[in-house]
């Protein structure tokens, strides 16, 4: 056996290195597979009791770090138009005793925590704010929710976005999510586009709070 050794030292030697290279090479995979765990925030978007639009809307952080939810905007598509609404800048009060994140659609979540929004119905009537909520409810054909945040892994924008088609049955308003989970928002197109959907919200508000204060004035 130690004669072979020998006279293979050569060989032995070069397959004890390759056997090294593949270890560290797995190692480093493993490294770089947790480097991209941390590194890429997830936030989940779900229904909880029921399938109606009085089923709340939750959502929960699934990232190995604490997400700063900054807003939460509703798209609602009715029959004849689209209503896009940034429900972080709405005026609300919180009320006693209610979590303060869930009343202002914003705060910090720790990984596993989640955060109810209300029923779908209430973020419904929230956005319609001085509309006919009742209507557009009845004549709502899809939903979507898409929460904004910040992650205190990067200074990048985190988001995630959740699609439901809505269909009648009965006297109940049905919610059908377009896929099995939130669809986590990824491309700097899109964070892009996001930005500029809050900025545009906030510009709208503060405008249509200036024409009010002229009114009363």
């Amino acid at each position: 056996m130690w004669t072979w050794l020998i006279d293979n030292a050569a060989v032995v030697s070069a397959l004890s290195s390759l056997a090294m290279l593949g270890v560290w090479l797995i190692y480093l995979q493993l490294f770089y597979s947790s480097y991209r765990h941390r590194q890429r925030p997830k936030i989940l978007i779900t229904r909880g009791g029921g399938h109606t639009i009085k089923s709340r809307c939750i959502l929960t952080n699934m990232s190995p770090e604490i997400v700063f939810i900054e807003a939460v905007i509703l798209k609602l598509k009715l029959s004849d138009r689209e209503v896009l609404c940034s429900l972080s800048d709405i005026d609300r009060v919180g009320r006693k005793g209610m979590d303060q994140r869930s009343e202002l659609f914003q705060g910090p979540l720790s990984s596993g925590e989640y955060l109810d929004l209300g029923t779908f119905k209430d973020l419904i009537v929230a956005a319609m704010q001085d509309g006919d909520a009742e209507a557009a409810i009845e004549s709502l054909e899809e939903l979507v929710v898409t929460a904004v945040g910040s992650y205190t892994w990067h200074d990048q924008l985190a988001a995630a976005e959740r699609c439901f088609t809505v269909r009648t049955e009965g006297a109940r308003k049905l919610l059908d999510p377009d896929q099995i989970t939130a669809r986590q928002i990824r491309s700097h197109r899109e964070k892009q586009k996001i930005t500029h959907i809050l900025t545009e919200q906030s510009s709208q508000l503060a405008r249509s709070r200036s024409g009010k204060s002229e009114v009363r004035g």
